[in-house]
């Protein structure tokens, strides 16, 4: 599996979590559809894990740089995708730049038509705090 498909399946579950509270093992195995790649698994599983240990962090971030947005007024599918970028951003070795232009395409696919402007302008203000320290 590309790693495009899995940010892609951590992307459902991530919204799954924001709209419900918890992650969902039994989605995981849905979206899987039968296809097990060990190393695909770990990875969204990593993902999933890494954002529950570091919500009240993530949405920290947030919420500094959406400029006359309240957490709670943010579209869901919007958050779930910046909660998943801001955690890989800031927790894992993924260059951020490819990160950044992943989760912007998602946007554009599942989300409101102005979003991946929103979203882009968070993530390089994060991508901008993370390289400065």
């Amino acid at each position: 599996m590309k790693r495009r498909v899995a940010r892609e399946i951590a992307f459902k579950l991530t919204y799954e979590m924001v709209m419900t509270g918890q992650f969902n093992p039994e989605t995981l195995n849905e979206l899987l559809d039968g296809e097990v790649d060990c190393d695909s698994v770990n990875y969204i599983n990593g993902l999933t894990s890494g954002i529950s240990e570091h919500l009240d962090e993530l949405k920290s971030a947030i919420v500094k740089y959406a400029k006359g947005y309240e957490y709670d007024r943010i579209y869901k599918t919007d958050l779930a995708l910046l909660l998943l970028a801001c955690y890989e951003i800031k927790y894992t070795d993924t260059p951020h730049a490819v990160v950044a232009n992943e989760v912007v395409e998602i946007a554009k696919a599942y989300s409101d038509v102005k979003s991946h402007a929103f979203i882009n302008g968070i993530l390089a203000s994060v991508i901008s705090e993370v390289a400065n320290g």
